[in-house]
């Protein structure tokens, strides 16, 4: 391990807008891999966000893209505790479990994901079970 490593792990300052798109990121790159068509979704997804309207969308994105590709993606879960409030917790847990179920089913980095992503933001289970159940529909076949 080289003299910079150890700085390079050190958790990043982040923001809410950024948090909520790492918290798509770590389940697109739960598998170590960025698949373009994930990348692409996480991006379409984030267009949609009314916490980026004002922002510069491409920069928040590539901020958020680096951090997870740097410290990998459950690393990154840990730091979406500092999102500012319940209800952007929620919504980065919503957020992360539709980017998971888009693919047709959660694999088990995705599963191990969402799991530490649920402790991290405190989401109870009757809430996870709504957020499941109602995406479930949209992705029902």
């Amino acid at each position: 391990m080289g003299f910079f490593d150890s700085l390079k792990k050190k958790p990043l300052k982040v923001d809410d807008q950024q948090l909520l798109i790492e918290a798509m990121l770590c389940v697109a790159f739960a598998d170590g891999d960025d698949q373009w068509e994930e990348t692409q979704l996480v991006r379409a997804f984030a267009s949609t966000l009314p916490e980026l309207k004002n922002a510069d969308a491409y920069e928040v994105y590539e901020k958020a893209e680096k951090a997870v590709k740097l410290h990998g993606a459950l690393s990154r879960v840990k730091e979406l505790a500092a999102l500012t409030s319940d209800a952007l917790k929620q919504k980065a847990f919503l957020l992360a479990m539709d980017i998971a179920l888009s693919s047709g089913e959660i694999d088990d980095g995705e599963e191990a994901v969402l799991a530490a992503m649920a402790e991290t933001l405190r989401i109870q289970p009757d809430v996870a079970d709504r957020i499941a159940s109602v995406l479930l529909m949209k992705y029902a076949t």
